[in-house]
């Protein structure tokens, strides 16, 4: 039974149609990734489905009774000084709040009448809620979701992770039917999102969720809606299978596009030909053969086929720092933070090459952004805690995407570092700005145009050192995999903070992980980092679903403090140990995933050279190969 339904939406937003007459069905229980590019309009169709949007055209048909919860991408407004699990529960205690006040009018005989009927039916939903109780669902609801130790801290001082943890547990309490999310992952740890996922996935009602991240998609999705062209279109199976139908799709469209190209070139030099002997001889037999070739000419171009677009090749980032020469890029020594009480950091300390790619790790409240910001707001070759090299120059990606003047107009802003306008629109275009966005204010575009903007920013600037603080939020997919690119092709050093693991095993070459208070540097790639270390974190999470301290990493296998610059074979030895059936799954699957984009790139490639016929052959490697990793996955969570 379908819980909602929307039959020929339309909308404009400013002029611009977003969706022509868009179809939409979500069965209770099935769990549906939504994805499209930035801008396309997801989030404005999920207020649309939540009811908080009823600006359009068509009908959008709710099951009688079915509850809706939505959870945006911002963190909401908290209340001054309202408690976490009050938060939880402000829609339970608001109307019990009312019921109090119905009950009193009652009495009223003025008003008894429309009282009663008002406090009977409020009633039946309080009562439907366990509304008595909702304080100590919500404190059991924190416990499960980890954050049972902040129930009663004010909602916001917390984390955005945290933040984003607690608006899911608002929804959850009211007992939904159909869960909208939108993005659930920003701002959420690598344990966090392990945790999400298998939160997500066991949930009992249906859920619609618009994500980025490629592996939570692979995790949770039975189907995805694909938003394009201003139309909705559904595939069965997780992103993967969505993936590899979009390519063998375009394989397919390719050779008939092929075909059509050649039947078009073949009718455009018959009616050449016919116009020759048409103006040689006078006949209107010819006259009207010439006639009939042009209709026929013109037919076959209106229903030939076009080109395939695989969205793969639109944005062009590139990052063209000036080279250093320098040895040293960072060397962060004594580095001690707090916050009132509450200490981040204590006489902390690591080291950054020139050249060297590393992925700066931890739960989140760490103090990950805090040193981040730190970095670049304070550090200098003369500071005496955060040494940058001299000869590096900076390009800051930061996480509240603070950098800009919100009152600056995009080409307002570029033309600080760039000397004319065409330079800069020639730069923006490359990260998927029109010339129309120069004109736009700062404070006005989504999360994923700041972010590209920023990433912009630094191109312009020729950083030869990129700090990025969680670089990919708000980015679709295509753009997501034109960064990590671009990032693979710069020559300079990169210190990047994600939870995006995807992004990170292609990115990072080293790792620090940030534990008691210090810097502990793992002397290897974010994968075997992962499979040594992280995965027995996520994995621990998402069987428990319970709380998320941190994992020890003091034994592991290439752990070392700063100071020691060697692996001795004692933790060599614990490394091995520690490398069970688990962490070989885990290698495996990482080396499998790394395959399954060659061949993804690989189909792309042929497609865009016009070798269609080879990227449909490469497509059966891909459905075989994602097969096998669906079985090593299913394995590894058992």
């Amino acid at each position: 039974m379908a819980i909602i339904e929307a039959l020929g939406i339309s909308k404009d937003f400013g002029g611009e149609p977003l969706f022509a007459k868009a179809d939409l069905c979500i069965e209770r229980g099935e769990k549906l990734g939504f994805v499209g590019r930035n801008g396309c309009g997801k989030t404005t169709l999920l207020r649309m489905l939540a009811g908080l949007d009823d600006d359009y055209q068509g009908r959008i048909r709710v099951e009688p009774g079915a509850r809706i919860a939505y959870v945006a991408q911002k963190a909401p407004d908290f209340s001054q000084g309202e408690l976490v699990v009050h938060f939880l529960c402000r829609n339970l205690i608001a109307m019990r709040e009312r019921l109090a006040l119905l009950a009193e009018a009652m009495g009223d005989s003025a008003r008894s009448a429309a009282a009663m009927a008002e406090y009977g039916a409020l009633r039946e939903r309080y009562d439907a809620l366990d509304g008595d109780s909702a304080e100590d669902a919500a404190l059991r609801l924190l416990e499960r979701m980890g954050l049972g130790d902040r129930a009663y801290v004010e909602a916001s001082v917390l984390s955005g992770g945290e933040k984003n943890t607690v608006s899911l547990a608002q929804a959850m309490m009211g007992r939904p039917d159909l869960l909208i999310l939108d993005e659930p992952g920003n701002h959420l740890d690598m344990a966090g999102l392990a945790w999400l996922e298998a939160f997500v996935a066991n949930l009992p009602c249906a859920v619609f969720v618009v994500s980025h991240d490629r592996r939570m998609l692979d995790r949770i999705a039975s189907s995805i809606v694909e938003l394009e062209s201003r139309s909705l279109k559904r595939y069965a199976g997780n992103y993967s299978a969505y993936r590899l139908q979009k390519l063998r799709d375009a394989g397919g469209q390719g050779q008939r596009w092929q075909a059509d190209k050649k039947k078009l070139e073949r009718l455009e030099a018959l009616v050449k030909k016919f116009e020759e002997i048409a103006r040689a001889r006078p006949d209107p037999a010819w006259g009207k053969r010439l006639r009939a070739r042009r209709s026929q000419l013109a037919r076959e171009k209106a229903n030939a086929t076009e080109r395939p677009d695989i969205g793969s090749r639109e944005a062009r980032v590139n990052f063209q720092g000036e080279a250093s020469k320098a040895d040293m890029a960072l060397d962060v020594q004594a580095y001690s933070l707090s916050f009132g009480e509450k200490a981040l950091f204590s006489s902390a300390g690591f080291t950054l090459l020139n050249g060297e790619r590393v992925a700066l790790v931890g739960p989140n409240g760490c103090g990950k952004t805090s040193f981040v910001h730190d970095l670049v707001t304070r550090g200098s070759w003369e500071s005496a805690d955060i040494r940058v090299g001299p000869s590096m120059r900076l390009g800051y990606c930061a996480q509240d995407q603070s950098v800009f003047d919100p009152a600056k107009t995009v080409e307002e802003a570029f033309l600080a570092w760039l000397p004319t306008g065409r330079e800069v629109f020639a730069l923006l275009s490359t990260f998927l700005f029109s010339y129309d966005d120069l004109g736009k204010r700062c404070g006005s575009l989504s999360g994923g145009e700041l972010n590209r903007l920023q990433l912009a920013r630094a191109s312009a600037l020729k950083a030869n050192f990129l700090v990025l603080d969680e670089p990919t939020n708000h980015l679709d997919i295509p753009t997501r995999e034109a960064v990590e690119d671009a990032l693979e092709d710069f020559e300079g050093t990169v210190l990047v903070v994600s939870h995006d693991r995807y992004f990170l095993e292609k990115i990072a070459g080293r790792v620090v992980f940030i534990e008691n208070l210090r810097f502990c540097e793992y002397e290897g790639s974010f994968g075997e980092f992962w499979r040594d270390v992280g995965s027995l974190h996520a994995a621990q999470l998402s069987r428990k679903a319970g709380t998320r301290g941190s994992v020890s990493l003091e034994d592991r296998g290439r752990m070392r403090e700063p100071s020691v610059k060697t692996r001795s074979p004692a933790k060599g030895l614990a490394r091995g140990q520690a490398a069970d059936g688990g962490a070989e799954l885990e290698a495996k699957i990482s080396a499998m995933e790394r395959k399954k984009e060659e061949l993804e790139r690989s189909i792309a490639d042929a497609i865009d050279a016009k070798r269609f016929a080879e990227s449909k052959r490469i497509a059966m490697d891909l459905e075989k190969h994602n097969r096998l990793l669906s079985e090593l996955w299913e394995r590894l969570m058992v």
